[in-house]
């Protein structure tokens, strides 16, 4: 390595005194030139050092080398050489121009600044640009460009991690052995020309070490995200556009709109604009494919800083991962999608629980602005408005009083004694379906689910604060028709008014998010309750059917999966919750969430649209969206009930999962 390695200097870690006063990055390159015997034990002696420093866990850092007169990076691990510095990218920033080749980006040595190496600038046409590399953990590099233009421009970068080692490459769907280029944009019905994934994370394995590479969130890269892996060759990168020319993309699987937006593969920057990408290099254990999706979990939520568990770091990642530009409509900056299979729109649902998961005000606020009436006006979107609007109001927002006032007149025209009578949706392929969040499920115009009754009356609470004329006795009449609906003879609350002998899963989640907003709760202590015994005695192996006959089993033609008996987790989870709230002891609430965060973790890393009631296996999209509002429900749920101190589902998780928090974040024990 030594004659390799001209004029290295590894970076320093936050807070790591003894390498700051060993080592003169100037001095250093001097020294290799007076004695190159010396330079090497000094790099191996530093190399040494940050491994120990690392308390024995798998280890990254960049080492900055010169060649030929430029600026060089390599990334090490211990003693060993992980990512090469090719001539053809010796940082592993290229850029792409239209009309051109990628061209690296070439800069002089820097000198060092603490744990920061900051390099350039330099220009290429109307850019400039400026490349940063910061140690932020042992394992953990942030590594950027920012771009200044002096024009309108167009252009795209990529980061890449050239392997030193011979590894096994692997996407988050798994082993790659051929060169395969994947997209944020999509994949499934709507975009099926597009090899689609949502993880946007490049990783190689060696032994039971992964290394891998991230990008940042498709939203905050114009929903610009591409993950490139080579094993031939030995190249993994990260990329803010593809360099397509512009193209018309549309979304066609809507009831009620066609979404399009003139597509391209590139970002865009007007004149004097200024803007950040950011990427990251991560190191850490895998001993199988599981081990190294959680791993690019762990090293995302840790460069983030939501990493207080696993749990948080999976569901927290995943609101991250969906959230998109909003550049199909005017209305919002963001939106936040519920699986890249559904293509740039948000559900008032989605935005609603995505959002408050991630906890980041801004995009909150923005994807509450991106609602519009048409998102409004069928299944619970009307309800969820009313109660996110409240939520937006408290934290000092300002609710588009046009729309709120829109919503309220829906839900209160589409109202009968108190009961919410959804209608059917224009366009919709069957009259009778997109009367729920489980929206092929067949409902009359007559009927009435059962599960946004909960909703209903949570949306009337709302109304009353923020000002719109709803009488106390009217919200009353709204709670009775809710209470109503339970099956007295049968102890269940059924999927709607008519069809009492069917058990519903998704009937108690909207009593939930009732509680979690407003303090109140809906049903008396007797019917949560004995629908949480009924539950229990009627569960499948793989949790609760979100639809079933009254014995548990699958109605008929039923296949255990989607909403014909799968399970789906943010029902299962509110139910539990509510019962937690209803009496029963907060010990067995625990249990029941910890194991069914088992069921839903067991194959991959991530919570799923549903999991099969028959088989336990994942169906639909993985990462999926509304999962990550059971992290806001549960710490609002908590905080009501006074339980304080660390959540015992959290910590059983991580035991689980064999990951521990530390001062460095997490990492696998």
């Amino acid at each position: 390595m030594g004659a390799a390695v001209r004029g290295s200097a590894r970076l320093e870690q936050p807070g790591d005194e003894t390498l700051n006063s060993t080592v003169n990055f100037t001095g250093v390159r001097e020294s290799r030139l007076r004695n190159q015997s010396l330079l090497t034990v000094m790099v191996f002696v530093l190399l040494a050092h940050r491994a120990a420093a690392g308390g024995g866990q798998t280890e990254l850092q960049p080492v900055l080398t010169e060649k030929d007169g430029t600026a060089a990076i390599e990334f090490h691990s211990g003693p060993d050489l992980i990512g090469l510095a090719p001539e053809q990218s010796p940082c592993g920033v290229e850029l792409r121009l239209p009309g051109g080749e990628s061209i690296p980006l070439r800069f002089a040595s820097p000198p060092v600044n603490g744990g920061r190496l900051e390099l350039g600038p330099i220009r290429h046409g109307p850019l400039t640009l400026k490349l940063r590399l910061e140690q932020k953990g042992p394992a953990l590099i942030e590594r950027s460009v920012e771009v200044t233009a002096d024009e309108p421009s167009l252009f795209s970068l990529s980061f890449s991690l050239f392997p030193a080692l011979e590894g096994q490459y692997q996407s988050f769907t798994g082993a790659e052995a051929e060169r395969v280029v994947y997209d944020t944009l999509g994949g499934g019905p709507e975009y099926p020309a597009v090899k689609g994934q949502t993880f946007p994370v490049a990783m190689f394995t060696e032994g039971e070490r992964v290394f891998g590479l991230l990008a940042d969130s498709p939203g905050l890269w114009e929903n610009r995200c591409q993950v490139l892996l080579d094993p031939t060759a030995k190249q993994m990168a990260v990329m803010t556009g593809d360099g397509r020319d512009a193209y018309e993309l549309t979304i066609r699987h809507d009831a009620r709109d066609k979404y399009r937006y003139d597509m391209d593969g590139w970002q865009h920057l007007e004149r004097n604009a200024t803007r950040r990408y950011t990427t990251w290099l991560f190191a850490g254990r895998a001993k199988s494919h599981y081990e190294t999706q959680l791993s690019a979990h762990l090293a995302l939520a840790n460069a983030k800083g939501w990493n207080h568990s696993a749990l948080e770091a999976i569901l927290r990642n995943t609101s991250y991962l969906l959230l998109r530009r909003n550049l199909m409509r005017d209305e919002g900056r963001y939106i936040f999608i519920s699986g890249i299979g559904y293509g740039w729109k948000q559900w008032v649902t989605d935005g609603f629980y995505v959002s408050l998961g991630l906890a980041e005000p801004e995009k909150t606020i923005e994807a509450c602005r991106s609602v519009f009436l048409n998102r409004i006006t069928y299944e619970d979107n009307a309800q969820y408005y009313l109660i996110w609007s409240v939520l937006l109001k408290r934290a000092g927002g300002h609710p588009n009083e046009t729309l709120v006032r829109q919503a309220f007149d829906c839900i209160r025209e589409h109202e009968q004694d108190g009961i919410y009578f959804p209608p059917p949706l224009p366009g919709s392929p069957n009259p009778k379906w997109m009367k729920s969040y489980m929206d092929v499920l067949p409902y009359e115009d007559d009927d009435a689910p059962t599960s946004n009754q909960g909703f209903h009356c949570g949306a009337l609470l709302a109304a009353r604060e923020l000002g719109l004329p709803i009488s106390d006795k009217e919200i009353g009449q709204a709670i009775a028709g809710y209470r109503r609906m339970f099956n007295d003879e049968r102890g269940f609350m059924p999927t709607s008014l008519k069809q009492q002998n069917i058990l519903g899963q998704d009937t108690l989640y909207g009593a939930t998010l009732t509680y979690a907003v407003f303090g109140k709760t809906l049903l008396t202590d007797d019917q949560v309750l004995a629908h949480h015994r009924a539950s229990l005695a009627t569960a499948s192996p793989y949790g609760l059917r979100v639809i079933s006959q009254a014995d548990g089993s699958l109605l008929p033609g039923h296949s255990g999966e989607y909403v014909y008996g799968g399970s789906w987790f943010l029902c299962d989870a509110a139910n539990y919750l509510l019962a937690g709230v209803h009496g029963l002891p907060a010990e067995e609430v625990d249990a029941l969430l910890t194991r069914r965060i088992e069921l839903e973790i067991a194959h991959v890393p991530a919570f799923h649209e549903s999991i099969s009631t028959v088989t336990g296996r994942p169906h639909g999209h993985i990462l999926y969206s509304w999962n990550s509002g059971y992290w806001w429900l549960r710490h609002e749920i908590r905080k009501r009930l006074g339980q304080e101190g660390a959540d015992p589902v959290e910590e059983a998780i991580n035991r689980k999962l064999g990951v521990v928090h530390d001062n460095q974040g997490l990492r696998f024990k």
